[in-house]
């Protein structure tokens, strides 16, 4: 059974997390149904939630959007 993991992705400013999010959220329901993950903003940051290994490559991509 895999194992269910919790990561923070943190942001500098909010107004990041925008293009992050993208229109009507587009970007982030795409990684969502794409790693079947759950991803959720509190402020500054983004909590993704999931298999492991899929919250890492969710991690590692929310991490390159905001590069």
């Amino acid at each position: 059974m895999a194992k269910i993991a919790e990561r923070v992705v943190s942001a500098d400013r909010v107004e990041d997390l925008i293009v992050v999010f993208g229109s009507f959220d587009e970007n982030i329901k795409r990684i969502e149904e794409a790693l079947n993950v759950q991803i959720v903003n509190r402020g500054t940051e983004l909590k993704v939630s999931g298999d492991e290994e899929m919250a890492d490559k969710a991690v590692r991509t929310l991490e390159g959007l905001l590069a």
